[in-house]
């Protein structure tokens, strides 16, 4: 009996949405701009769930399994899958976030981190080193797996 209730308890908690996320999903005015000027990129495939603090690079904390460098045409085709993610959603996101995706975009001497995990509708943005804003996201990692793969770069296997 207890068990039934900590399982229900822990399934209520992750349904809790994140505090300060984008309720209406609205993109920015100064990150859309970043994103719709973004000529190169840098996709970086992450590794959400290892022990704390794991050996190697890191990006906000998340473990790198690699990144690769976009050309033009790949830099949109990511652009265009993290803007659908934010538009895809129809709801909030949870209070969980491990994710397995990453984009890096400059502009001007401004850099930004979106790092996402489809499985819980949870997208974050970085504007150097601090935490921008949040949105909630849904849709599928197809295109930025395809991207990475093609790259040589290692998915994340954990679920």
């Amino acid at each position: 009996m207890k068990r039934q209730f900590f399982a229900f308890l822990l399934l209520g908690l992750a349904a809790v949405p994140i505090p300060g996320a984008e309720t209406n999903n609205k993109i920015p005015a100064e990150l859309d701009a970043a994103l719709n000027r973004a000529s190169k990129g840098v996709l970086y495939s992450l590794e959400p769930i290892t022990e704390a603090n794991p050996p190697g690079p890191k990006l906000h904390g998340f473990k790198i399994l690699g990144k690769t460098k976009l050309d033009q045409e790949q830099t949109v085709a990511a652009v265009n899958a993290f803007k659908a993610a934010i538009s895809d959603c129809g709801h909030n996101s949870v209070a969980c976030f491990d994710p397995r995706h990453a984009l890096r975009v400059t502009k001007g001497d401004q850099t930004y981190d979106l790092l996402l995990w489809y499985e819980c509708n949870s997208l974050e943005v970085y504007r150097g080193d601090k935490r921008f804003t949040s949105f909630c996201a849904a849709g599928s990692p197809k295109t930025l797996n395809g991207l990475l793969t093609a790259a040589k770069i290692p998915l994340s296997t954990t679920h």
